[in-house]
């Protein structure tokens, strides 16, 4: 991802929380103007609630990211593992 610049002598913005989370995923995917993008950094950098919110966003995407790239999963796999959903589920309803 490319971090974009901001022109000399511009300054972002301070925003609060609420703003910050609606750019999340925009923010992360590189996908924020210059301006918008330092705004965000600058807000992560001095509050205590979103880091953590973004640090996990980031961790879901890596992980969604690393799901996609190993490929189908295993059609006998995928079976079992339905059937035995179906088995024990129908334990639960059988046992009501």
């Amino acid at each position: 991802m490319t971090v974009p610049t901001l022109p000399i002598g511009a300054e972002p913005a301070t925003i609060d929380c609420e703003t910050a989370v609606r750019r999340l995923y925009d923010f992360l995917d590189g996908r924020l103007p210059a301006m918008a993008y330092a705004e965000v950094e600058l807000h992560l950098s001095t509050c205590l609630r979103c880091p953590p919110h973004f640090e996990f966003a980031r961790k879901l995407q890596a992980a969604l990211a690393a799901e996609r790239s190993a490929g189908p999963a295993d059609d006998d796999a995928t079976a079992r593992l339905r059937e035995r959903v179906r088995t024990a589920l129908r334990r639960e309803r059988d046992m009501e």
